[in-house]
């Protein structure tokens, strides 16, 4: 039988023992943000008589392109950035810039009408490389649909150097490849673009 002065003493040592054994919270790396700065480009002003009417169905990404930013490995592995990521997935940043690329293109020009060729496109690539020299690389691909239901696809490819250390100058180098891979997808479908693009 355990009398007073003994519980007490057993209480005095399971007490600072038990406080002992409490377990820290994991020490954990705040996430920091990354969103590009997209520039508006200059307008052109109203469109041309020839200009080709356009309907954007959807832009969209690959299932592993989320807000992470993602690292490619020289063995081609891509990997998450445990820090870094963006504020919003890149395929919103990509609609935004081909909206802004098609209210400045003299060629083309954006519709909401059903009769109207329709342009879909998927960000199949947004990652960084550091090959060399560390550069963000983005690929699109754009499906035309026109009005017969007959589908061209093409693929846009491009890359713009980042300073090594994150954040760096990763922002600006987004917006302006963003940029580039927007104007470049509004050529592609441009009354005179279309023609190359029927024969590749």
């Amino acid at each position: 039988m355990i009398k007073w002065p003994q519980f007490f003493l057993l209480i005095a040592i399971v007490l600072p023992g038990g406080t002992a054994c409490r377990l820290r919270p994991p020490q954990t790396t705040p996430v920091r943000m990354i969103e590009p700065v997209l520039v508006e480009p200059p307008m052109q002003g109203t469109s041309a008589p020839g200009t080709k009417p356009v309907r954007m169905l959807d832009t969209q990404a690959r299932a592993h392109i989320g807000r992470r930013v993602l690292h490619r490995q020289p063995d081609g592995e891509l990997v998450e950035d445990a820090v870094w990521r963006w504020s919003s997935p890149p395929d919103r940043y990509l609609d935004t810039a081909l909206h802004l690329a098609l209210a400045s293109s003299p060629d083309v020009r954006h519709v909401d009408v059903a009769s109207t060729p329709t342009l879909s496109v998927t960000l199949l690539a947004w990652h960084l490389e550091s090959a060399g020299e560390t550069r963000l690389v983005g690929a699109i691909e754009l499906q035309l649909t026109t009005n017969d239901r007959v589908v061209y696809t093409h693929v846009v490819r491009d890359s713009e150097s980042v300073s090594a250390e994150l954040p760096g100058d990763l922002a600006a180098a987004a917006g302006r490849l963003l940029r580039r891979l927007a104007s470049e997808s509004v050529a592609r479908i441009a009354p005179e673009a279309s023609q190359t693009l029927l024969r590749n």
